[in-house]
């Protein structure tokens, strides 16, 4: 047993103690520039008074050296998660990159604004973590694009945790013409945009318009080409959309549709494709696309391998599949007589398909071909990550009955977690009546439903919110916004957002997703990413890598006796244990030991890999604690000991959450009361082999497979911080 700490504070103590922290009611914290948490850090600062301000006036000075400073400081009442929202007046002279940093209980968070847009509305900075009191805080420097006019106003802290917040998904959907060509001020203004309409979520398309926007291994290997040789849009987007406080779903739009039978894809597997009985691949859809078919294994399997991929290399809180179905030449269900499909019904049936397309079996029949192929994909993607969100947005009533698109078949199987039917209707009375169709779809699954809302930006926003009011009359309050194919404005539903967040309006108060999980967290690091993410030494002696098998676009090596080595660097959002893992292109003369040296919480680790094998995948390096942080060094890649004749790979390193750590057990950035609830249970001394459980793991500081007296000193320490 091992020694226990010195005079530990009894537990009924720390019971006692705990049920004197004060619970006080968590609301909003606005700090305005004329309220005591509000200061001027230096310089001067004028103040002026026009309308579109917030309270009675606002502060503002011209940008450029010597930068002035200011700084919003919060009085928080209940530790939690919180939406910061700030305030300008937007005009023509204001600079387009105004750098506000928060100061969080994860660390410090700098957040770039475009002052010209998005004026008088909350523009969201991005949802974090703060503790009780006032630690936490905004701040704002004038230094920023010279000769502007940089405005200073409120500041809001909106708390999002469970009980302050409407638990309800609002999301809208992000097409690639909306966001190949912009720069990263434009995309953050697109999202702040977004979160000054109170939606929470953005599907973002991954796979449309005939090709894919990250750099998909199996896509390639298909035929397919990338939509860009040298942006990863998968990790950029993501990156900037959640920084903005928005949940992120990777959009799979064009699910077994390929485009034009001239798509690299249908040239090279011609017998992957749907057909018809009279063996036409072209359908009545979008102009003539082929679909690849269902009933093809290898055509699954690249859907499958794709979806694999976004689950396993970025950090997607949901991935939707879309236009998983068949085609439709002009009545539906014309599709399915390819050979691979044919013969799997006659070896099944003992005949050949019906040439009656609407025949009971025959139709089952390739419903269940595609049931197969959604659940394969959701299958995948948990296995790759259990905390991935798997969602999908049918077409209305007539993918059932025209495209075999029977979506209660996946909530019922239990491999969907979210659906969004299209309910595209342009009045309020054929809104109701596919509404009512889609609701009675899967009665015991109700809660995975929400309702997918054509918002066309030449319509009124009244349309939307009337059916938005009957849906949730009817308990159903989660839904996303699409426009139909307009895209002339910022994002081409501003009607809705600007007018559905208003008073008495159904977005008015503030919500969360809760289908996504907050253990939902990837943090990825590429020799791509360059400086300060990833650095190499001595500077010039690594090189890129003619070898196969790299992550995403390259990878880089280097001759071993050189003394040579890669820093992996990260924040770190959210304290808790994680998976590490490693990537490496393999080869005959690769180094045979590589070591990779883990900075963690409990202090370092040192593992070694064998780069000769197992290339081009991610292997599992250790799992650890990791604290809270900003950029720091996470894993050290070295060449120490190897070979003059021996190569190193790096490439990339991944650090995935898979539970809470150092006693925040509900992962709030906090330790209070509500944690020590499973504490006692766990303060067991060492256990036998087999370690702590995993219910007990978040108690577990020292990572020494126990929670024991020693632990209970390290959670007395924490508790309150």
């Amino acid at each position: 047993m091992e020694t226990p700490c010195r005079s530990p504070r009894s537990l009924s103590a720390l019971v006692l103690a705990m049920l004197a922290v004060a619970g006080a009611a968590a609301q909003q914290v606005i700090v305005d520039n004329s309220d005591p948490g509000f200061s001027i850090l230096s310089e001067s600062w004028l103040t002026a008074n026009v309308s579109g301000q917030f309270g009675s006036d606002y502060r503002y000075r011209t940008t450029g050296l010597p930068a002035g400073s200011v700084e919003w400081r919060p009085n928080i009442a209940t530790a939690g998660l919180y939406q910061v929202g700030v305030w300008y007046r937007n005009g023509n002279d204001r600079p387009s990159n105004a750098t506000y940093t928060v100061e969080h209980a994860g660390g410090s968070t700098n957040v770039v604004v475009d002052q010209r847009i998005n004026g008088s509305v909350w523009v969201t900075l991005g949802s974090f973590n703060f503790n009780t009191g006032n630690a936490g805080r905004v701040t704002l420097s004038s230094d920023a694009e010279p000769g502007k006019t940089i405005i200073v106003d409120a500041v809001r802290f909106l708390p999002l945790f469970s009980g302050a917040a409407e638990p309800e998904l609002r999301a809208c959907w992000l097409t690639q013409y909306q966001y190949l060509g912009k720069t990263e001020p434009q995309l953050r203004a697109i999202a702040q945009n977004m979160r000054a309409g109170t939606i929470n979520t953005v599907y973002i398309a991954m796979y449309s318009g005939g090709t894919v926007y990250w750099p998909s291994t199996a896509y390639k290997a298909a035929g397919g080409n990338w939509g860009s040789s040298s942006i990863d849009y998968a990790a950029y987007l993501t990156r900037i959309f959640k920084e903005e406080g928005l949940k992120v779903g990777a959009w799979f739009e064009y699910g077994f549709a390929l485009g034009a039978a001239s798509h690299p894809i249908a040239v090279a597997h011609p017998d992957w494709l749907a057909r018809d009985r009279f063996n036409d691949p072209v359908t009545g859809e979008n102009g003539g696309f082929v679909f690849m078919s269902p009933g093809h294994p290898q055509a699954v399997g690249l859907l499958v391998a794709m979806c694999r991929e976004l689950a396993e290399n970025y950090n997607f809180d949901d991935i939707q599949i879309d236009r998983y179905r068949w085609g439709r030449k002009s009545t539906g269900r014309e599709y399915g007589y390819e050979a691979v499909t044919a013969a799997a019904y006659q070896a099944q049936f003992g005949s050949p398909p019906p040439t009656n397309v609407n025949q009971s079996n025959w139709v089952t029949f390739r419903e269940n071909l595609v049931n197969a192929s959604v659940e394969a994909c959701y299958d995948a993607i948990k296995a790759a990550n259990p905390e991935i969100v798997v969602s999908s947005a049918p077409v209305g009533s007539y993918g059932i009955t025209q495209h075999m698109q029977r979506w209660s078949s996946w909530v019922n199987g239990g491999y969907l977690d979210l659906c969004m039917p299209q309910m595209y209707m342009t009045s309020l009375s054929s809104f109701q009546t596919e509404f009512n169709t889609q609701y009675n779809q899967a009665p015991a699954h109700r809660d995975k439903l929400a309702v997918g809302f054509r918002a066309q930006e030449d319509a009124d926003w009244t349309l939307v919110r009337d059916q938005m009011n009957f849906a949730r009359a009817n308990n159903i309050k989660h839904g996303t916004l699409w426009v139909y194919h307009q895209y002339t404005t910022q994002i081409a539903i501003q009607d809705e957002i600007n007018n559905l967040p208003l008073a008495g309006q159904p977005w008015n108060l503030p919500a969360y997703n809760p289908f996504v999980s907050d253990r939902m967290l990837q943090i990825v690091i590429d020799n791509r990413d360059g400086s300060p993410s990833y650095i190499e030494t001595p500077a010039g002696v690594w090189a890129n890598s003619a070898q196969p098998g790299f992550f995403r676009f390259d990878s880089r090596v280097v001759a071993g006796g050189a003394g040579a080595a890669v820093e992996y660097r990260a924040a770190i959002p959210k304290t808790g244990r994680y998976d590490v893992y490693a990537w490496h292109t393999s080869a005959g003369n690769r180094n045979n030991a590589a070591a990779f040296t883990i900075d963690h919480y409990n202090g370092s680790s040192t593992t070694t890999i064998d780069q000769t094998t197992l290339g081009g995948m991610w292997n599992p390096i250790g799992r650890h604690i990791f604290a809270a942080g900003p950029l720091a060094r996470r894993v050290l890649l070295s060449t120490a000991d190897s070979d003059p004749t021996e190569f190193t790979s790096a490439d990339a390193v991944k650090l995935v959450l898979t539970g809470y750590a150092l006693g925040d057990a509900d992962g709030d950035a906090d330790v209070d009361g509500a944690d020590f609830a499973g504490l006692p249970a766990c303060i067991s001394g060492p256990l036998e082999a087999g370690g702590v459980s995993t219910a007990c793991e978040v108690f577990d500081f020292d990572d020494d497979t126990d929670a024991d007296m020693l632990d209970f000193a390290a959670f007395q320490a924490a508790f309150g911080n």
